[in-house]
């Protein structure tokens, strides 16, 4: 690169606002892919590298996530305080199957400028595999529009973010087909990251009993608004579903989820958002006041806790590898 074209690079990252993704240079800025990253470094195969990226589930989240390391170099440089893993990535994928969502996402990455780095596609990992779980690749066929998504197409690392307890609202019962569908687009050696969230019980003792009501009542407003819930899946359920995908189960680490006042009422408002969904208006004034009620029971909760939070289930990540020399059945 040539002196020229280092200033106009250099111009480009000062007029950059790159805010939404500093605190992935922070050292346990987000704990999550923060250990992804931990664990990428300590891999002897990549030594930090994330190669051909796929998320195959993204959001605005793992978008963010993604940005910060194709620009982690600048932001370790310009970051008070920025102590994270110097990982690299050289491409990536992104899959949605909500056209919102692929809009939203692709728009993001043109103001972190790394839409030259990737593609953000919108798909469903459902097309194409058939009852049995076998997967009807059209590799044959010069016909691109027969194909399958992201056929013949192979990544370094997958991200599965969420993606399991997604499922339910694009692609019900398919959850225990979608690593199976994922590992033909894995290169031997690569991995596979899972983060999910543990489900939470229907109830407990002591007083995080509340967000356990906040989230039955929250689902309620969801099916009565005549919209499917998240399903999330624990994650012995994760590891068995891996290992009959192929892949071998590397580490996982799981994160105890603290609940303070605001993240209860953000569920809340999840209910509350679907309130004018409902069958008649005077269902929607009555669990209006569930809603309510619920709001100032969080709040006298929180408040008496020494810490403001109370805590209740767990996020987790699961890191899986394909064989070497595996042959994995489609």
């Amino acid at each position: 690169m040539n002196s020229d074209s280092e200033e106009n690079l250099s111009k480009k990252m000062a007029e950059l606002d790159l805010s939404k993704i500093k605190k992935f240079a922070i050292e346990n800025g987000d704990v999550l892919f923060g250990y992804i990253e931990k664990c990428q470094m300590e891999d002897p195969n990549n030594k930090g590298s994330f190669g051909r990226f796929l998320d195959a589930g993204t959001g605005s989240h793992s978008l963010r996530w993604m940005a910060s390391i194709l620009h982690r170099e600048h932001l370790l440089a310009n970051t008070h305080g920025a102590s994270s893993q110097k990982v690299s990535m050289d491409s990536f994928t992104a899959i949605t199957a909500d056209e919102n969502m692929r809009r939203r996402v692709y728009d993001e990455a043109k103001e972190l400028s790394i839409e030259d780095k990737g593609d953000v596609i919108i798909g469903n990992w459902k097309e194409g595999v058939g009852k049995d779980g076998h997967i009807e690749f059209a590799s044959s066929s010069d016909d691109e529009s027969k194909k399958l998504l992201l056929e013949g197409r192979q990544f370094d690392t997958i991200l599965a973010d969420y993606l399991v307890g997604a499922i339910d609202g694009f692609s019900p019962y398919f959850q225990d087909l979608i690593f199976n569908r994922l590992v033909p687009h894995l290169a031997e050696g690569g991995r596979l990251y899972v983060i999910g969230l543990q489900p939470l019980p229907d109830s407990v003792d002591g007083p995080a009993n509340v967000m356990c009501k906040i989230r039955r009542v929250r689902d309620a407003c969801i099916l009565l608004a005549n919209h499917r819930c998240y399903r999330e899946y624990p994650i012995d359920w994760i590891e068995r579903h891996l290992e009959r995908a192929g892949l071998n189960v590397i580490q996982t680490r799981t994160y105890p989820i603290r609940y303070d006042h605001a993240t209860m009422v953000r569920q809340i408002n999840v209910g509350r958002s679907k309130l004018k969904l409902f069958p008649s208006k005077g269902m929607a004034a009555e669990m209006g006041k569930v809603l309510d009620d619920l709001e100032k029971e969080s709040l006298e909760v929180t408040s008496k806790q020494e810490s403001g939070r109370v805590t209740l289930g767990f996020d987790y990540v699961v890191v899986a590898e394909r064989p070497a020399d595996g042959d994995v059945e489609t």
